[in-house]
């Protein structure tokens, strides 16, 4: 009974959100510079991204690896707000990657750490600072993303796997092995970005050596279904005549249509991907707004923030962008 009153409630707040949708401040497809130029601070180079419920903005840093990391926070107007300092794992360095806000103030985080296998995922109370490791001994942790039932999933790019656990840690599984989920492609990073459609009925996983987005059903009882190709780029270039199409794939995030929004890291594009895992939508630099190595988005009611990690010019663009999208995202903020 619980269940079907939460499927219920959640098509009627489904309802209510696309029937009320807010007047854009830009045309859809827009690209905008949502935080002042981040070179060479505390926050360059950000990678990870998520939002809180109030609106306000984290980024992740130190991608390449600091004795002390950092998470930075931006006010919903895009305004500097504090710095949360992330202290080092057993190998002496944290490397933040993807992050992912769940609750009132809980914000998950993976540390890569000194790349031997010291990989941990975090949680973070961003009231109070406080940093617990939930998990640790990961090659290198890069996606988390929360399903209905609050379990936590973390993608492994250089092992090929998805972890599933409990929020305190507990209930630890490798959730799916599938060879999918590695690549012998460039970079050498498989199962990467990771988001759920709408009900948790498939993980979607961005891998970004093979230039794909996998799709994996969730079971009834909650175990992975078999592994399939959502969209893979090589076969979007062939059949659409274009190229680059979801080159570098890293992280992604859906709307309520079941359109896929993927941050293209090595085409410095974010393109979108329909429900049937066509290309349908890209956007790059204009003359107003670079794009370098797009790497995590999210969502913000129809507006899709996205980190510019900056890492093929040395940091010189590191920001966060706004695109202005049509449709509200996943989870419902």
């Amino acid at each position: 009974m619980k269940k079907l009153f939460r499927n219920c409630l959640t098509a009627s707040v489904l309802a209510t959100s696309l029937a009320t949708l807010p007047a854009v401040a830009a045309p859809v497809g827009t690209i905008s510079n949502f935080t002042a130029n981040l070179a060479g601070g505390s926050c360059s180079n950000p990678e990870g991204i998520a939002v809180d419920p109030l609106g306000n903005l984290y980024s992740a840093s130190d991608i390449d690896g600091a004795t002390v990391g950092t998470v930075c926070v931006f006010n919903p107007s895009g305004s500097f707000s504090r710095a949360i300092p992330v202290p080092a794992g057993a190998g002496g360095l944290v490397a933040l990657i993807g992050l992912a806000f769940h609750g009132a103030h809980t914000l998950f985080a993976c540390d890569a750490g000194d790349g031997t296998g010291t990989g941990r995922l975090l949680s973070i109370d961003t009231n109070s600072g406080a940093v617990t490791s939930l998990a640790s001994g990961f090659a290198f942790p890069n996606g988390v993303a929360v399903d209905d039932h609050d379990n936590l999933y973390v993608s492994d790019s250089v092992a090929g796997t998805i972890t599933r656990l409990w929020q305190d840690g507990s209930h630890r599984v490798v959730w799916s092995s599938d060879p999918l989920l590695s690549t012998t492609g460039f970079p050498p990073f498989g199962a990467n970005g990771l988001a759920f459609d709408w009900l948790s009925l498939n993980l979607y996983v961005a891998n970004t050596g093979d230039s794909r987005v996998l799709r994996i059903p969730v079971r009834l009882n909650g175990s992975a279904g078999p592994v399939q190709i959502f969209a893979d780029g090589a076969t979007i270039n062939l059949n659409q005549h274009t190229t680059e199409a979801l080159h570098g794939a890293d992280g992604l995030a859906l709307d309520l249509l079941g359109n896929v929004y993927l941050a293209a890291n090595q085409a410095n594009e974010i393109q979108v991907l329909s429900p049937a895992g066509t290309l349908i939508a890209r956007f790059g630099s204009t003359a107003s707004v670079t794009l370098d190595f797009p790497a995590s988005l999210v969502f913000k009611g129809n507006q899709v923030y996205f980190t510019n990690a900056s890492l093929f010019d040395n940091g010189v663009n590191s920001r966060l962008l706004v695109l202005q999208g049509l449709i509200p995202g996943l989870p419902l903020n």
